[in-house]
């Protein structure tokens, strides 16, 4: 006699049923196909971000000038050079310090002499050359006296002595020299003692020709002070 139970073998199973492990999905069908792995490698998952792309997340820009990208990815911001500012400005002090002492000495010495005494001096030796190279025939003693008031030492005693020495040919000939200066300055003068430059123009003239002989001599002339007045003590040519 054959059982009920092996007469009726159990029927098999639904294939459509919920497999062990499946999920429903969220319109309550259960996938039929084999479920795909879940385990995932977590060390393969994690994703690395540096500090510099968190800080550019968002900013759409990379690294600014002057910022320093280092081998990591990390940046440092700053000049790249630092420049040493304080021994620069201490170095740069020292030169200006060393050039205003240059220039303080060897700055051009003071004049002795001052403004009025410098236009002294001058007006002294334009007068002083016209009364001693300047003479008349009919005033040759005039003309001596006023040398000796304007000139002194050997330049005093030449000029009188020559005068003296031509006073009869100059007065046959009816000799007149007159001197206008053309051109001065005072080259070198102290408390005592100055030295100018004249540019003088000498007009002849005698009964020997009718025609005045005009000449331009270049002269220096050598003054002293002596009583506080400048007076002339030397003419030479140049």
């Amino acid at each position: 006699m054959i059982s009920d139970a092996r007469a009726h073998p159990p029927e098999a199973e639904d294939a459509t049923g919920p497999v062990d492990g499946a999920t429903p999905t969220d319109d309550g069908s259960v996938p039929t196909g084999p479920a795909e792995p879940t385990d995932v490698d977590a060390d393969a998952a994690t994703i690395v971000e540096s500090p510099s792309r968190r800080r550019g997340r968002g900013r759409g820009t990379g690294p600014t000038e002057g910022d320093e990208v280092l081998e990591d990815g990390e940046e440092r911001r700053g000049p790249r050079v630092a420049l040493p500012v304080l021994p620069l400005l201490g170095a740069l002090l020292v030169l200006l310090l060393a050039a205003i002492a240059f220039l303080w000495f060897t700055r051009p010495a003071e004049s002795d002499i001052s403004t009025a005494d410098y236009a002294e001096a001058l007006r002294a030796a334009r007068s002083g050359v016209v009364d001693v190279t300047s003479f008349d025939h009919l005033t040759i003693d005039d003309d001596i006296e006023q040398i000796r008031r304007v000139a002194t030492g050997d330049l005093r005693e030449e000029a009188v002595a020559q005068l003296e020495d031509r006073r009869e040919e100059i007065t046959s000939s009816e000799a007149v020299v007159n001197t206008e200066v053309v051109g001065a300055g005072v080259t070198a003068a102290d408390e005592d003692s100055a030295t100018a430059a004249l540019l003088i123009q000498s007009t002849q003239q005698s009964n020997a020709s009718e025609q005045a002989q005009v000449v331009k001599y270049r002269i220096q002339v050598e003054l002293e002070k002596v009583d506080g007045q400048w007076r002339l003590s030397g003419i030479t040519g140049r």
